[in-house]
């Protein structure tokens, strides 16, 4: 009687494990559907994943010349030189294309004279990508050893980082210009009175 008792019994457990299985299964494929992944993002939200504050942090370096004329003059008597300069700027991204912030850094043409430009930053992402041709344009004013405006235009590659979308890193090159904007009539024409900035630069920066 034992013999016939212990395969019933075992049959009985068997039966119970299928049962319980079978009541856990929808519960589990629903768990496993919801952790898989996110809802699809509709059109509008994907162009704005990068909503929200935004910073960045540069560093350029290249060629300044100094103290040209208002024509922008290459002449051989004007001093030319190697400066380097370090920008931050922090704002708001209103979409995937569009950032607009404010800045502040420390701009050099050569040794000889340092500028701190303080700026308004326009920022435009071409596409809606990972990758991605980008223009920005700061302008403002600059104070320190030659005081005044302050202009920079400049494209470039955005590189966004994978595993986190909101950040990149990204290379430029940029024409800039700093220094006294004091002004006189000079033969007609209006005269820079030689003591500008201009620099041809390129950046790498990082954005956060």
């Amino acid at each position: 009687m034992n013999s016939d008792y212990k395969p019933l019994k075992q049959s009985r457990m068997r039966k119970f494990i299928i049962l319980i299985l079978a009541a856990l299964l929808p519960v589990v494929a629903t768990a496993a559907d919801t952790d898989t992944g996110s809802p699809t993002l509709t059109k509008k939200e994907q162009r704005r994943t990068l909503r929200g504050y935004k910073g960045f942090v540069e560093l350029g370096a290249g060629i300044t010349l100094h103290d040209y004329d208002f024509w922008f003059s290459l002449d051989d008597d004007r001093p030319k030189g190697f400066g380097m300069d370090l920008l931050t700027t922090h704002g708001f991204q209103f979409n995937n294309f569009i950032f607009l912030g404010g800045g502040v850094g420390l701009s050099g043409c050569t040794e000889k004279s340092v500028m701190m430009p303080m700026f308004v930053n326009i920022r435009i992402n071409m596409l809606n990508r990972r990758i991605s041709p980008v223009i920005d344009m700061k302008g403002g004013y600059a104070v320190g050893d030659r005081h005044g405006g302050y202009l920079a235009v400049a494209a470039g590659m955005r590189f966004g980082l994978k595993g986190n979308t909101k950040s990149a890193v990204y290379t430029e090159v940029e024409a800039s210009w700093l220094g006294d904007t004091e002004r006189g009539l000079c033969f007609g024409r209006w005269d820079l009175k030689n003591r500008r900035c201009g620099r041809f630069m390129f950046r790498v920066g990082y954005e956060f």
